[in-house]
């Protein structure tokens, strides 16, 4: 008996078939044109191309986990329109973190588990950072 996820279909049938969607809905053939587009206005050095094939990648990864979890992929796009709209406010906030929080989550944990929320916060905020800043430098450049 195979493993199967919660629709019935096992992780290689699930991955198998969103490879297929994304080639039948050209899925590649717009990342292709994105990329050449995004290449002509950073004018194409070996820098530009290595930026773009970086945020591609990145970008391939989230669609990838989107489809496969689409719960905690929703949940990490929120955290980011936030991180992002601390960052477009203020960029250099004095406590982000603080601004981050969710208050009834911090207040229902000891202190133990507090400082691990607080690191865990704190990762995926430098994360999101790197992230808005990439993503920043490729729409600028």
């Amino acid at each position: 008996m195979t493993d199967k996820s919660t629709n019935g279909y096992s992780e290689l049938k699930r991955r198998a078939l969103l490879a297929k969607q994304r080639l039948k809905m050209g899925y590649w053939q717009r990342m292709y044109e994105e990329r050449q587009k995004t290449l002509e206005e950073m004018s194409g050095n070996g820098d530009s191309e290595r930026l773009v094939r970086d945020l591609q990648h990145e970008k391939v990864k989230r669609d990838e986990h989107r489809a496969l979890c689409a719960d905690k992929a929703d949940e990490e796009e929120l955290f980011y329109c936030k991180v992002c709209a601390i960052l477009e406010k203020d960029e250099n906030a004095t406590n982000p973190i603080g601004q981050l929080i969710d208050k009834s989550e911090y207040e229902r944990l000891d202190a133990d588990n507090r400082q691990r929320y607080v690191l865990r916060l704190a990762q995926k905020f430098r994360e999101m950072r790197e992230r808005y800043y990439r993503e920043r430098v490729g729409k600028s450049g």
